[in-house]
């Protein structure tokens, strides 16, 4: 069985690494957008995975509103980077408010109105099917022709992970989730930070190719 607490704490070193080599091609390509977009999905990860980990030793607020919110963000971040990689139009629009506010919705009414952990998953997991399955399209549909190789394994990955988040989502109701969420044992809880590892590390291989 995978422990989360070694799965967790390996997803931190890569996203530190992710954010080291962001920051590091933020300087070097001071012309291009993505570096920036992957150091600030990095940055906010981290913090939403710190928050969220802390759950039952810090307030709901900070580790399921807060949390999550700023996982979100970071990953809406990581959309706008992506399209800037592969040369596409790549800045904040206010449309990207409407899914931060119908999830910050969400987790607020199955948090303190309707306590509900398993609409929680699905509605994170929703967010991440749909923006995972755009951002496999753009690999997909925009492939870069020096780099055709490195965006047809990114878009796999992301399928990947489109499928995961959908089998969470569905399997979400069966799970049993012990009052410490360090103890979780379930295969579809564990393999979600084990697929974080693998797709900052990932991202970073990426970025590193990309700015050459």
């Amino acid at each position: 069985m995978l422990d989360i607490k070694i799965l967790i704490l390996i997803s931190f070193f890569s996203l530190i690494f992710l954010m080291i080599t962001s920051l590091i091609f933020y300087f070097k390509l001071p012309q291009r957008k993505y570096p920036k977009y992957f150091a600030l999905f990095s940055v906010l990860f981290f913090i939403g995975q710190v928050l969220t980990t802390l759950r039952n030793v810090i307030p709901d607020l900070l580790s399921i509103i807060i949390g999550n919110i700023v996982l979100i963000l970071g990953y809406i971040f990581l959309y706008i980077g992506i399209r800037d990689l592969l040369n596409l139009n790549a800045k904040w629009h206010d449309r990207y408010f409407i899914p931060i506010g119908v999830i910050l919705f969400g987790l607020i009414l199955f948090t303190y109105v309707y306590y509900d952990v398993a609409m929680r998953i699905v509605i994170f997991s929703i967010f991440c099917i749909i923006y995972g399955f755009i951002i496999t399209l753009l690999f997909w549909k925009n492939r870069r022709k020096e780099f055709e190789i490195f965006d047809l394994i990114s878009s796999f990955l992301f399928f990947i992970g489109v499928i995961m988040f959908t089998v969470r989502s569905f399997k979400a109701s069966n799970i049993k989730f012990p009052i410490n969420y360090l103890a979780t044992t379930d295969l579809m809880i564990t393999l979600v930070y084990l697929y974080l590892f693998f797709i900052t590390i990932w991202l970073s291989i990426l970025l590193i190719k990309s700015s050459k």
